[in-house]
């Protein structure tokens, strides 16, 4: 159904994947066995810190701007862009409990904390996602050109691989 959009809506489905890493990990949180419990939270983090974040900065930087520039606004995507800040925080958050749990050698007893902030983290991301989707993607898909969104896809993966590099 796509006219131009479909290599950047492939480029984003990572994003909606790694979203179940979250789901699992926070369902594996403080119901044990630790070491399934402990290898949901790296697969987890590892979404978080090596697709999800560096994807929403990459789209701070590319998406929001075309959105922007075919609405003929400046700050449209400015909830969207407060989601991301959530989504940065809560990672924060994950990463320091996750730390903690570490090195306590006890994922399980520290299940009451990443529980919720796992759960959180999916519910958030999705809820982001979907609406990126049902919105900002049939927009551009009516506006943009098919170079316009080859290069939207270009400098986003650029961005996104040297955040998560970095």
């Amino acid at each position: 159904m796509d006219r131009v959009i479909g290599p950047y809506r492939e480029w984003r489905a990572s994003l909606r994947t790694g979203l179940q890493s979250l789901a699992k990990a926070g369902a594996a949180a403080g119901q044990g066995p630790d070491d399934t419990a402990r290898a949901a939270l790296a697969e987890a983090l590892r979404y978080v810190e090596g697709t999800l974040l560096p994807a929403s900065l990459a789209e701070e930087f590319t998406l929001f701007p075309a959105v922007d520039g075919v609405l003929g606004l400046t700050g449209s995507c400015g909830v969207l862009e407060q989601q991301h800040e959530a989504m940065r925080q809560m990672a924060g958050d994950l990463r320091q409990v996750a730390a903690a749990a570490e090195k306590d050698g006890d994922t399980l007893a520290y299940g009451r904390y990443l529980q919720p902030l796992l759960f959180g983290l999916y519910g958030l991301a999705r809820a982001h996602l979907e609406a990126e989707d049902a919105v900002f993607l049939p927009l551009l898909d009516e506006h943009l050109s098919e170079s316009q969104v080859n290069v939207l896809v270009e400098n986003s993966e650029r961005i996104a691989s040297a955040k998560a590099a970095g």
